[in-house]
Parts: structure tokens; C-alpha cells; sequence
């Protein structure tokens, strides 16, 4: 087991870890994985110039794998913004690969409550996911920007930060620059249907969040509601004697109703079922940009071989004896004659073209690296997200299932005090009610008073 807080935060009793990460144990076998993460133990730091909480990651690794790792096990601590960087340098380093999205960074709304337990703890879980999502990924998992993540000093990983973008990153802004001037000639069917898949799927996905806000809001103002009702009944029962167990039994009913629709519905709607309907929001952004960046990637394909068709055609003009316009004639004409001129521009064409050539199959065979990346990694991500939605559709059944179990319990609590409080009453009508040999009687005596 991980060791436990290695620094001592003044405010871990606002932050605290998730109630099941103390006890988790990475076991290294088969199925584990060679690296196993988690992320936990959230603490808030003052510094001069600001405010800001870090969190915990402790990383085991099997070293007769990943022969790269001089230990097997490392803790760290790292903020938000360092998760940012290294999810930039996965995309830098990997522009086709699909790269776990990150939480989205608070609102101005919510920036006075950005060190609240809900938020920080709702942020840790999806950096606990996506730092697990990374070390499970066959590639991504290799890169020298995570294992500098994993295992660097504070001093260290800040040289490693303060470094700029280099190359790859110049050249990822290149390719998203790409998609903003040009659009594909011709996209591959295949990836028209992934792109029609995720815009679909983040419709419905929003659409349940909306349904789900929705009665969220409506439950907590119901809650109200059977609140004042309980308070109603044991009210009432202070002022019934006769009726005060039967109402006592109701108010009690209705207080376990209270308690069951808050520890079952509204306590685990956030953690259980908006957080993780707003990271597969974010999961299906991240799917659309890696779609984009590997449409600039046949972008710049495309425009490899428009350049090569066109100085093709040009030198096929020029041998021809078509090539040199009036123009460009009359402007060689002062030096040399057409003939030399127009030689001379098929020389170079013949010179630039197997360049070209060249430049055209390496654009293509990044193409095709591309499209197996982005389809591996997006066959891999349907089996994710089966699973994750699955689960997540299961647990809200689980929690409406075990909602209206408590409900029914607290009810058939009250029956005994109904059936006591019916056998009461039917008593005391049959008490009340005169029986027929006195009735008679009465009769008699009321006739001989007569006559």
C-alpha cells in the first residue's frame, strides 16, 4: 500500500481524499498494467503571489517492463496547470492519437468556490481518470513528457516546464492552423461516420444532463416540500392524543423518505452522475479536435499533390513548347532568348519535381499513420465508453432501486400502527353502538308508559 500524506496540510479536514482511496492497493501482475497511478491527498498552498491546490500522485511500476523507470515506486505532487502542460505535450508529440480530455478549468462564477471539498474533490477524481486513461494507453504511456511528470523533482519538472513548445508544438499549431484555411477534398467514409457518431452522441449526452439537472432541482424542492409535511404531522400529534402514535408513525415514515431520497438520489447525483456525464462531454471534444487534427494532416497531403500536379502540368506545358506566357517571354527576352529561358525552367522543374515526389508519399504515409492511429485508438475508446456508460446506467438504476426499497421499508413500518390504530377505532364504535335486547327494552317501557 502507498505510504499515506507526505506533506502535512493545515487543510486537509476542508479537502480530504475519496473515501475508498486510502485502502487502494496496486497489485503488479499480468492484468495490471505496467504502470499504475492514482491521484489523491489534495492540499492548498499560499504562495506570495497566489493560492492553489496540488494533489498527490503515486505511481507503481513493474521494472522488468519498463526497464526506463530507475524505481518502482514514485510520489509526487503536482497542480492543475501541470496536468494542462502534459496533456499539451501528449498532443504535440502525438497530434493523431486520441489524448483523454482534462477537467475544463472553473468558471467566473464558480472561482470563489474553487477551493470548496465538492470542487476540488470533483476535480480530482476526472485527474485520477485522466492520468489513469494516459499510463493505460500503449503509446502515449512511453512518452518522456509523462515519465517527467511521474517522476521528477519540484526543481526538476520546473526546468522541464519553463522549456517552450520546440518544433512539434510549432508544428501542431501548424496543422490546426490548416483546418482553419483549407477543408478536405475528400474525407474517408469511414471517418465521416465517426464524426456523425460523436456529434449525435454529444446531443443525447447533453440532453440527459439537462433532463438529469432538471429533476435533480426538482427533487431537492420536493425534499422541501415533504419537510413541511413532516413537520406537519408531528405538529398534529402534539394536539391528538388518540391519534398521536398513528401520526408519530407517519412523520417518522416520511422522515426516512427525507433521508433515503438525499443519501440515495441527491448526495450521489454530482459525483454518480453529472461529473461523469460532463467528462464524456468533454471526451467527445477531445474525439472532434484529434478528427480535426488528422484532417490537416490529409490537408497538407492534398496540397503536397496539388503542387506536384501543377508543376508537373507546368513542365509538360514547357516541353510542349507551351509553357512561357507572353509575359514571362518578353521579360527573358532581355537577357536570352525564349528557347534558353523556357530550358532553363524545365531544368529546375526537373529538379524540384522528384523533391516534390518526395515531400507527396511522406505527407501520405503520415496519412495513413494517422488514420491507423486515430481508428485504433477510437476502437479503443467505444470499448471504454461502452463500459462507462454502462456502469453509469446501472448505478442510477441501482440508486433509484434502492431509493424506493427504503421507501417502501419506512411504510411497512407504519401498517402495525394503522391496523392498531383500525382495531381501536372499530372498538369504539362497537362500544358506542346500543344492542338490541336493550333496545327492546326500551321499546316496551316506552309503550306500557303510553297506553
Amino acid at each position: 500500500m502507498f505510504r499515506k500524506s507526505i506533506i502535512a496540510s493545515p487543510s486537509i479536514e476542508s479537502f480530504s481524499t475519496l473515501p475508498d482511496q486510502e485502502d487502494l492497493e496496486f497489485n503488479i501482475d499480468v492484468d495490471a498494467g505496467d504502470l499504475q497511478v492514482r491521484v489523491d491527498n489534495p492540499q492548498k498552498h499560499f504562495d506570495t503571489l497566489e493560492t492553489y491546490v496540488s494533489f498527490r500522485i503515486c505511481t507503481r511500476v513493474n521494472m522488468e517492463v519498463r526497464i526506463e523507470f530507475k524505481e518502482s515506486e514514485y510520489i509526487v505532487r503536482r497542480r492543475y496547470n501541470d496536468f494542462v502542460w502534459l496533456r499539451q505535450k501528449l498532443i504535440e508529440a502525438f497530434p493523431t492519437h486520441l489524448v483523454p480530455p482534462l477537467p475544463g478549468k472553473h468558471t467566473l462564477l464558480a472561482q470563489l468556490d474553487r477551493y470548496s471539498k465538492s470542487f476540488v474533490l470533483a476535480r480530482l477524481a476526472m485527474l485520477h481518470r485522466f492520468l489513469t486513461r494516459v499510463v493505460s494507453h500503449p503509446v502515449l504511456s512511453y512518452n518522456s513528457s509523462l515519465y517527467v511528470f511521474l517522476t521528477a523533482t519540484p526543481s526538476e519538472f520546473l526546468i522541464h516546464r519553463k522549456n517552450g513548445p520546440g518544433i512539434l508544438g510549432r508544428v501542431t499549431d501548424s496543422l490546426q492552423n490548416l483546418t482553419t484555411t483549407y477543408l478536405v477534398r475528400q474525407r474517408s467514409p469511414e471517418f465521416d461516420s465517426v464524426r456523425d457518431y460523436v456529434n449525435t452522441f454529444g446531443e443525447k449526452l447533453n440532453q440527459m444532463e439537462k433532463v438529469g439537472r432538471r429533476l435533480h432541482k426538482e427533487r431537492q424542492a420536493y425534499q422541501g416540500e415533504l419537510n413541511q409535511f413532516q413537520q406537519t404531522f408531528s405538529l398534529w400529534a402534539t394536539s391528538e392524543p388518540e391519534l398521536s402514535p398513528l401520526l408519530k408513525a407517519i412523520s417518522s415514515a416520511i422522515e426516512r423518505n427525507l433521508q433515503a431520497q438525499q443519501t440515495s438520489l441527491i448526495d450521489l447525483f454530482s459525483p454518480s452522475f453529472e461529473q461523469p456525464l460532463k467528462e464524456y462531454l468533454l471526451y467527445v471534444d477531445a474525439v472532434k479536435e484529434t478528427l480535426q487534427r488528422r484532417d490537416a494532416v490529409q490537408i497538407e497531403y492534398e496540397i503536397a499533390v496539388d503542387e506536384l500536379n501543377k508543376k508537373r502540368n507546368e513542365k509538360e506545358q514547357l516541353v510542349n513548347n507551351e509553357g512561357l506566357s507572353s509575359g514571362a517571354g518578353s521579360a527573358f527576352s532581355l537577357w536570352k532568348n525564349p528557347a534558353e529561358a523556357r530550358d532553363e525552367k524545365i531544368e529546375k522543374l526537373s529538379q524540384l519535381i522528384p523533391n516534390l515526389v518526395r515531400q507527396a508519399e511522406e505527407n501520405q504515409d503520415k496519412m495513413q499513420c494517422a488514420n491507423e492511429n486515430l481508428l485504433s485508438d477510437l476502437e479503443r475508446w467505444h470499448i471504454e465508453k461502452k463500459k462507462d456508460i454502462r456502469g453509469l446506467l446501472l448505478n442510477m438504476a441501482s440508486q433509484q432501486i434502492q431509493f424506493y426499497q427504503d421507501v417502501l421499508a419506512s411504510w411497512e413500518q407504519v401498517i402495525p400502527e394503522v391496523r392498531c390504530n383500525n382495531q381501536t377505532a372499530a372498538s369504539g364504535t362497537v362500544d358506542s353502538i346500543p344492542s338490541s335486547t336493550s333496545m327492546q327494552t326500551s321499546t316496551q317501557s316506552s309503550t306500557t308508559h303510553v297506553i
